[in-house]
């Protein structure tokens, strides 16, 4: 993935990426505000090959990226619109600065504990920050929320929250369930 501060240079960057390597493009559009995403999926091989020019054109203008090899199955269903057929237990929220950081403590919560990713949203309506919803039990959550601290970018960590016991109000209405 690579986010940049320009919507006209993160068109670029998408062109580039696409010419350089068999790459399939995930995601790719404008976000808030004003910033612009392009999120790749392939081979390792030719996902690095794409990232290095993608990186060399952005230049300046890439505000944050990432290469995550053998990404979680569960971050791109949480992308699209929430893992819904998932219980809820003790809930932990992870907001951050910028849209790469938040799919990569996403990935590493969900691959270091046992956590179940709920919902992942990058961006759209939140003045270009991220955050994610993980599920799993009280301590689970703790311990990921304690692995996020830790592994998180110095500032680009917003805030973690965890709620022990959410009301059955609150867990019908995240995760993609009722909005």
């Amino acid at each position: 993935m690579i986010e940049t501060n320009s919507v006209a240079r993160g068109i670029v960057v998408h062109d580039v990426m696409l010419k350089k390597a068999k790459i399939d493009i995930v995601q790719s559009n404008s976000i808030c505000p004003g910033k612009y995403v392009v999120f790749i999926a392939g081979l390792t091989a030719d996902v690095e090959e794409a990232m290095v020019d993608g990186l060399h054109y952005g230049g300046q203008a890439v505000i944050d990226h990432l290469i995550i090899p053998n990404v979680s199955e569960t971050i791109f269903p949480a992308i699209i619109g929430g893992n819904q057929d998932i219980e809820i237990d003790a809930v932990g929220i992870v907001e951050t600065f910028s849209v790469a950081s938040a799919v990569e403590l996403a990935d590493l919560a969900v691959k270091r504990t046992d956590v179940r990713l709920l919902d992942l949203r990058l961006a759209q309506g939140l003045g270009g920050k991220a955050y994610f919803i993980i599920t799993g039990d009280i301590y689970a959550v703790q311990d990921s929320a304690a692995h996020v601290r830790e592994a998180a970018e110095p500032g680009m960590l917003t805030n973690i929250e965890v709620i022990p016991a959410p009301h059955d109000g609150l867990k019908n209405t995240i995760g993609g369930r009722v909005i």
